[in-house]
C-alpha cells in the first residue's frame, strides 16, 4: 500500500508520518485538525470484508472502554475506500521492543500489574482482549505506566460461547491458551494464560511453548500436552514466588488458573511490595523476596481473525474466511491426530490425519499438507513398531510423503525434504517381509 504521508483522511485528520506496520493495517501519527491535537491513525493495508469487518469490531470495542492503561478510540470511518481507526498517539514503544537489561523486576511486575487492571476493567465491561502479547502493550514514553491496545480480536464476553466455529483460531500461537485450540469457549481466563506467557518470557527469556521449526501444530499442540520447564531451571534468579505466580497463570486447566484479573493482580500486588502497590492506589503487602532483573524479551508477530455481529458483515466475513477456517479445521485435526499419536490411539490418530490432509488438499495449502503427511508417515510408523503394521498404511504413508516431496523441494524446505526421504526409507524397509 503506497504511504497516506500528507493526505486528509475523512477531512479532518492530516496524515504526517508513518509511525507502525502490522499484519494488516499501517499506524500513522496525524493532526486532527478540529480539535487541534496529534492521534494516532490505523489505516488497513488490505481491503477486504474481513479486515474492514476486524476493523470495525476494534473500534467499537475499544471506544466502550474508558481506562488510563487502555489505548482510547477516538473515531473510525472510510474515505475513498480506505478503512481507519483514530486513536490516542502513546509515544514510546512496545514492550516487545525493549532491549535486554533495559526492563528491571519491580518494572516489570508494575507492567503486569497494569496490564491487569486493564483487563480486569475490559472484563467488568463484558469484553476479553483474546491477543495478549508484548507487540500490544505500549510502554508511554515516560516508561513508567503502560497502555493495552489491538483489541481487534476482543468480543464481548457473552458471546464467547461452544457456538464458536470449530478450529476458528485467531490470535498470536505462542500466547493463546490452550482452550482456544480446542474448539473450547474462551473467558477472561484465557487472557490470563497470556499473560502468564508473557511473565514467563519476560523472567526467563525464552516461551514455554515454542518450535524452532516454526511449525504451528507442534506448537499448539505443545500447549494443549507439554507441560513447561519451571522459569527457575531456566533463570536461577526468578524468585520461588514469581515461579509460582507463573506457573499457575498457565495452567492448561482454566479451572487451576487464577480466576479473575483481581485475583492474579492481587498476587502481583504481593510481589512488588508495600511502596510500589500503594502507587497503584490497593492495600500494602508484605515484601516479596529480593528482586532480580529479568532477562530480555522477544518480538513475535500478530496475526488475525474474528467474527463480527452485523448479519450482513457476518456474511461477507463467513465468504472472506472460508479457506481460512478449513485451513484452521484442518490444523485443528492434525493436532487431534499428534495428541491421539500419543495415547496410541492409531486408529483415531489416521482419521484425523486424513482429514486434515483431506482438508489441506482442498484448499491448495501445500506446505501444510507436506507437514501433515510427515506426522502421519510418523504415526504409521510408531504403530509398526508397537507390532501393528499394516501394508496398506504403510503404502499410503509412502505415497503422500512422494508428494511431499515434491512440494518441500517446490518450497526450498530442505530439512523437510531430507526427513521426508529418511522417512519412506523407513516405512519401505518396514513393510519388507509383512505375510499376509
Amino acid at each position: 500500500m503506497e504511504s497516506l504521508q500528507g493526505r486528509t483522511l475523512g477531512g479532518r485528520y492530516a496524515v504526517a508520518q508513518l509511525i507502525g506496520r502490522g499484519g494488516t493495517a499501517d499506524t500513522y501519527r496525524a493532526v486532527d485538525q478540529t480539535l487541534h491535537r496529534d492521534v494516532a491513525v490505523k489505516v488497513l493495508i488490505e481491503r477486504s470484508d474481513e479486515t474492514n469487518a476486524r476493523l470495525l469490531m476494534e473500534a467499537r470495542a475499544m471506544a466502550r472502554l474508558n481506562h488510563p492503561n487502555i489505548v482510547a478510540v477516538y473515531d473510525a470511518g472510510e474515505d475513498n475506500g480506505i478503512s481507519y481507526i483514530v486513536m490516542e498517539l502513546v509515544r514510546g514503544k512496545t514492550l516487545s521492543q525493549l532491549e535486554s537489561g533495559e526492563l528491571g523486576y519491580k518494572q516489570a511486575l508494575s507492567y503486569i500489574y497494569e496490564v491487569l487492571e486493564a483487563l480486569e476493567y475490559a472484563n467488568s465491561q463484558g469484553i476479553i482482549h483474546r491477543d495478549i502479547q508484548p507487540s500490544n502493550i505500549l510502554i508511554v514514553e515516560d516508561g513508567r505506566h503502560t497502555k493495552l491496545t489491538d483489541f481487534g480480536l476482543a468480543r464481548r464476553a457473552s458471546e464467547v460461547t461452544q457456538t464458536t466455529r470449530t478450529g476458528q483460531i485467531v490470535g498470536t500461537i505462542s500466547y493463546l491458551a490452550p482452550e482456544r485450540f480446542l474448539s473450547k469457549p474462551a473467558d477472561v481466563r484465557s487472557d490470563l494464560y497470556s499473560v502468564g506467557i508473557v511473565m514467563y518470557e519476560i523472567f526467563t527469556g525464552t516461551l514455554p511453548f515454542r518450535n524452532d521449526r516454526d511449525d504451528i501444530v507442534a506448537t499448539m499442540y505443545s500447549h494443549v500436552h507439554d507441560l513447561p520447564t519451571p522459569p527457575r531451571e531456566i533463570n536461577r534468579n526468578v524468585p520461588e514466588a514469581l515461579e509460582h505466580v507463573i506457573m499457575r497463570a498457565i495452567e492448561k486447566d482454566p479451572g487451576r488458573r487464577y480466576q479473575s484479573a483481581r485475583e492474579f493482580l492481587n498476587e502481583i500486588g504481593l510481589l512488588l511490595g508495600p511502596a510500589q502497590q500503594a502507587t497503584h492506589g490497593h492495600p500494602q503487602a508484605p515484601s516479596p523476596t529480593p528482586p532480580h532483573e529479568p532477562r530480555s524479551l522477544k518480538t513475535f508477530s500478530p496475526s488475525s481473525g474474528d467474527k463480527t455481529t452485523d448479519p450482513t458483515l457476518r456474511q461477507a466475513l463467513d465468504r472472506a474466511l472460508a479457506s481460512s477456517r478449513n485451513r484452521n479445521d484442518a490444523l485443528e485435526n492434525v493436532l487431534k491426530g499428534m495428541i491421539a499419536t500419543r495415547r496410541r490411539e492409531y486408529d483415531e490418530a489416521k482419521d484425523a490425519y486424513l482429514a486434515a490432509m483431506h482438508e489441506l488438499s482442498a484448499i491448495n495449502n501445500d506446505v501444510e499438507y507436506g507437514k501433515t503427511a510427515l506426522k502421519y508417515a510418523t504415526m504409521v510408523l510408531q504403530k509398526a513398531a508397537d507390532g501393528k503394521r499394516d501394508r496398506n498404511e504403510l503404502r499410503d504413508a509412502v505415497n503422500r510423503l512422494n508428494e511431499a516431496l515434491r512440494i518441500f523441494q517446490n518450497f526450498g524446505l530442505h530439512e523437510q525434504y531430507a526427513h521426508a526421504e529418511y522417512m519412506i526409507n523407513a516405512l519401505e524397509r518396514t513393510a519388507i517381509g509383512i505375510i499376509y
